[in-house]
């Protein structure tokens, strides 16, 4: 039942996090945060560690400008911590 638990709050916690993941990066990438479906697979692969910097987070993090937007590591920083 506790393994239950733990699991249950993952997937809440999993959750929230595509949530804001699509207000914040559905314009910027709507391949992998364009749905809440979308966002929550992207998010257990972050949270799964395949591939997750290269594939998700890089391309987030500096545009095509070369500019680099601090909030997204704050953000994938957090999901990992909590």
């Amino acid at each position: 039942l506790p393994v239950l638990n733990a699991f249950l709050i993952m997937g809440l916690v999993t959750a929230i996090y595509a949530i804001l993941g699509v207000s914040f990066y559905k314009d910027i990438n709507p391949v992998l945060f364009g749905s809440f479906f979308r966002a929550l697979f992207t998010m257990f692969q972050v949270c799964t560690g395949d591939g997750w910097a290269d594939q998700v987070a890089r391309p987030l993090f500096e545009d095509e400008t070369g500019h680099i937007h601090p909030g997204v590591a704050i953000f994938f920083v957090s999901f990992h911590v909590i």
